[in-house]
């Protein structure tokens, strides 16, 4: 049983840590990483990340105020060597013990998607949800938002296609599922009334 959806939850991503700098090889870094939501400031912890001595093992302290209160954890984190050269970085799900890239929090601690029971919100969604989700999602794209420009050229043409192909989807599953409520409506009529 499942018990919320993962785009509900605070997450700890190692790629995005990355990204940011805060995973070095080699060093020990202290870091505030800040999780916001609509805007508005959700919560912020202190992150300690060691992989001084990457070989015995690197770790993640992380400390700070959570929505349901104060919370610190150590999480380990393990490397393997990529198949271009270099290394990939995971954490090692406390619960588990399993690889992960991302850790959700929930319930006091952070731990991996499996260990927490989340599921994605498309999991839960009917087919006329997911149409009309893919259609927001590609009008969104269409009209760009922040720091992410609007696409043009060919790239434009070819999401105004799917949108419109989403729009039909959208539609049509729409326009079944009004037609299967008429037919059910109809077929509970009572017999003197069917004539």
């Amino acid at each position: 049983m499942n018990i919320g959806n993962v785009e509900d939850m605070l997450a700890l991503d190692i790629r995005a840590l990355r990204r940011l700098g805060v995973i070095q090889p080699g060093e020990c870094i202290i870091d505030t990483l800040h999780w916001s939501i609509g805007g508005l400031s959700a919560s912020s912890v202190r992150l300690r990340v060691d992989l001084s001595n990457i070989e015995r093992g690197g770790t993640m302290t992380v400390s700070g105020n959570m929505p349901d209160g104060t919370i610190s954890q150590n999480i380990a984190i393990d490397r393997v060597p990529s198949s271009l050269g270099g290394w990939r970085y995971y954490f090692l799900c406390p619960v588990t013990g399993r690889r992960c890239e991302v850790l959700y929090y929930t319930g006091g601690r952070f731990a991996s998607r499996d260990a927490q029971r989340l599921s994605y919100a498309v999991q839960n969604m009917t087919d006329l949800s997911r149409a009309r989700r893919k259609v927001a999602k590609l009008r969104r794209r269409l009209q760009g938002s922040g720091n992410i420009a609007r696409p043009r050229g060919a790239n434009r043409i070819d999401i105004v296609q799917r949108l419109r192909d989403a729009e039909f989807e959208a539609k049509t599953l729409y326009l079944d599922r009004l037609r299967n409520l008429a037919e059910r409506s109809g077929s509970r009529r009572m017999p003197s009334e069917r004539r």
